[in-house]
């Protein structure tokens, strides 16, 4: 059990103490360009909450290498290690958003700051992670609310991409990297035109450039036919048959997924696009994903029986005017119960950080609130397969989690620590910097 909605609980002398030295204040936000913190860290007299067990009252947690090295009460802290007296705090696994663009669309509204949509319909070797801008000023802004990781992917044409999976810290793309390559987004064609999903996705602009959804669903079939026919060429090369095979780049980014060893993202919203998707699954021997799903619930059973994902959200939308008014905010609880497993998406780049306020609407309408925390921690570790580094506090796994007054699903929670592959990340960002500066400016004269 995670703390309930309740007035966020009160933090008291949090402080900070090196190898049994003498105490000191720990900065709330540490300012960039400070000295590289401790490389081990021992969290004291915190309420931790593991998620894939039960919670732990007066625990400890130690971080070392990156990683967490030890979970429980009374654990002994190695020598040197930075303490953090967490009294009154609760520690949280990351949090975990999988479906956004952030580090590829910086300023929706202005071209040179949106770099997610390639031309033309079929892009599968656009891998995401080799646009992202590491040092987006929406990185931090989203690490406030407990963010840690997010998949981020690009959109547009029948096959958009690969998504990759990242942490959100990081100098460059490549060190922020967790998974390169998570599934590949394909969106779906549904009966009123091309576009995946509701005008691309629930507004995130996804879709086909072909306004026939029978010539699409035609257009995509054939592809992954050329697709499969050129994996079946190289694996008998590989196996020793004569002949010879130009490369192509398009096709090689194929291979895995028509093999079924990288999973297909199919962006399907209706009833119609997800059956529809699945059986596209079945006949090319694909691995699904369902990300939207606002229909899922009505094949919930369906759903959970064949042990198919569906990454829900945007949350933050309005329910179509022929759909039930409560649609989109009971959709997770509906499929949480039939036993699919469930992750979450927030939307675009902008709008990341509203991730666990988003999922809390959906606690209201049905819900779980333990199944609402797993569905934004172990679950989409597990659906992205790197459930043996992320999604929750383990000994062994990468030190991604973060200390909070309360409930991460409650806005009156404040985050106060949080941790990224074992470095302790400053809580800094364009808004915290906005804030100082302009209440530090000079008073105005009085007349």
């Amino acid at each position: 059990m995670h703390p309930p909605f309740a007035a966020p609980s009160r933090v008291a002398g949090l402080v900070l103490a090196l190898g049994g030295a003498a105490a000191a204040a720990l900065p709330a936000q540490m300012t960039p360009g400070a000295p590289k913190p401790a490389s081990a860290y021992v969290i004291r007299n915190a309420t931790i909450v593991p998620v894939t067990g039960p919670r732990i009252t007066n625990g400890s947690v130690v971080i070392q290498n990156g990683k967490i090295s030890a979970v429980g009460a009374g654990v002994a802290a190695p020598g040197g290690a930075t303490v953090i007296d967490g009294a009154g705090l609760f520690v949280y696994p990351g949090l975990i958003n999988s479906g956004t663009y952030i580090g590829l669309d910086e300023i929706g509204s202005v071209p040179g700051g949106n770099d997610r949509v390639e031309v033309g319909e079929f892009n599968p070797h656009d891998n995401a992670l080799s646009a992202v801008n590491a040092h987006s000023e929406l990185i931090p802004v989203a690490r406030y609310n407990g963010l840690t990781n997010a998949v981020t992917a690009p959109s547009g044409g029948l096959i958009s991409g690969q998504a990759a999976l990242i942490d959100l810290s990081g100098w460059t793309a490549d060190e922020m990297a967790v998974k390169r390559t998570v599934g590949l987004v394909v969106n779906y064609p549904s009966a009123g035109g091309g576009r995946g999903g509701r005008g691309g996705g629930g507004g995130r602009g996804g879709g086909s450039g072909i306004e026939d959804a029978g010539d699409a669903l035609r257009a995509l079939r054939g592809y992954f036919a050329r697709a499969k026919a050129y994996s079946d060429v190289k694996a008998k090369l590989a196996a020793g048959a004569p002949g010879r095979q130009k490369t192509d780049l398009a096709m090689e980014a194929m291979v895995p997924v028509v093999r079924g060893e990288t999973p297909v993202i199919f962006e399907a919203q209706s009833v119609g696009q997800i059956r529809g998707a699945l059986a596209f699954a079945d006949s090319f021997g694909l691995k699904p994903i369902i990300r939207g799903g606002r229909e899922a619930w009505r094949l919930a059973d369906s759903l959970a029986a064949r042990r198919v994902p569906v990454i829900v959200g945007p949350i933050y939308a309005a329910p179509d005017p022929d759909s039930p008014y409560d649609e989109i905010y009971a959709n997770p609880g509906v499929l949480a119960k039939a036993g699919v497993t469930i992750a979450f998406q927030a939307g675009g780049a902008s709008s990341i950080r509203d991730l666990p306020f988003e999922v809390a609407l959906t606690v209201g309408f049905g819900l779980d609130s333990d199944e609402a925390i797993k569905a934004i921690t172990i679950n989409p570790a597990r659906i992205w397969g790197v459930a043996d580094r992320l999604g929750s506090i383990e000994v062994g796994k990468a030190a991604n989690l973060f200390l909070t007054t309360g409930d991460p699903l409650d806005p009156r929670s404040h985050v106060k620590y949080l941790f990224i592959r074992g470095e302790l990340v400053p809580l800094v960002d364009r808004h915290s910097k906005l804030y100082e500066q302009f209440r530090a400016r000079p008073k105005p004269p009085k007349p």
